[in-house]
């Protein structure tokens, strides 16, 4: 879990029990995202995506 934080530093990441997932909440932008998923390097790819596509 600790890596997964490291690797996603702009995210508040968390492994939720109730969905058996990871979800990641963002820490930046206007609107709030949040991300799911089981697989980690998945959650990686979406979080890398998220942060690429916010207009800076």
């Amino acid at each position: 879990m600790e890596r997964l934080q490291s690797l996603c530093v702009q995210w508040l990441v968390m492994w939720c029990w109730y969905r058996r997932e990871y979800v990641a909440i963002a820490k930046f932008g206007d609107k709030p995202t949040i991300i799911y998923d089981r697989d980690p390097q998945q959650l990686v790819f979406q979080c890398r995506a998220a942060e690429l596509a916010v207009a800076v």
